[in-house]
């Protein structure tokens, strides 16, 4: 009993475990938006929710360790095999299940160059898209329009929220106004609203004050700025 209650005191379990629920619950909102078909079974939800939970937990390893943890890519070869049991007759779900989860074990091979800008983009692609696709496909069978456009703004707050992770060269202080720029955008690709106005109010506020929050707590204060800005594109 001591051990477990030491195991949960843990710092860094304390991070991943509100880092991987706040990814989560992104993902699940994002792939709730205008789903029209029927409820997903009790045990497809199980296996998605533990797919997505193994998923997060292994690449804030990755990314807190700068792709030199030897525990986060277990979790995600683990979130793998959730992800095929989640749609076990449906090759085209698996297949997306799987390949946020390749990319993130050759991530960890330096040779391969994928910690870098094309490294952001192809993360920042399968990371906002994945459990969304997977959640919605697996509800309506068909990817929908409506469904689709609020994903892009999604998309890009990875790009801008995980950037410090993938580009970490001392570069001219202009070239980190590119991905706040590419939210921005995205964001205008829906209806104007103030919640826009919201997020990207928050967006540039978060922009400015990353650069101060200790490193310690970086990842966990992204998963809160992203469900939060998550929240204005999908409400």
């Amino acid at each position: 009993m001591t051990t477990i209650m030491a195991f949960f005191k843990n710092r860094t379990v304390q991070q991943i475990f509100i880092f991987a629920v706040f990814q989560n619950i992104l993902w699940w909102v994002a792939g709730s938006t205008a789903a029209t078909g029927s409820p997903l079974a009790t045990d497809v939800k199980i296996y998605i929710g533990g797919y997505g939970l193994l998923l997060a937990s292994g690449y804030f390893l990755i990314l807190k360790h700068h792709f030199q943890s030897h525990i986060g890519p277990i979790l995600v070869v683990a979130a793998a095999t959730l992800g095929f049991l989640a749609a076990p007759h449906d090759h085209q779900i698996q297949f997306f299940a799987l390949l946020l989860c390749v990319f993130l074990v050759l991530a960890c091979v330096p040779q391969l160059g994928l910690q870098s800008a094309y490294g952001l983009v192809a993360f920042s692609f399968l990371a906002g898209g994945g459990v969304p696709v997977i959640l919605f496909f697996l509800r309506n069978h068909y990817l929908a329009t409506q469904f689709l456009v609020p994903l892009i703004p999604l998309v890009a707050s990875y790009l801008v929220l995980f950037e410090p992770y993938y580009v970490h060269r001392e570069r001219d202080w202009r070239w980190s106004l590119v991905t706040p720029l590419v939210m921005v955008l995205a964001l205008l690709t829906l209806p104007f609203s103030w919640r826009v106005i919201l997020a990207i109010l928050v967006v540039g506020a978060y922009w400015w004050l990353q650069p101060k929050i200790n490193q310690r707590y970086q990842l966990v204060t992204t998963s809160v700025i992203q469900l939060i800005l998550g929240l204005f594109i999908f409400k």
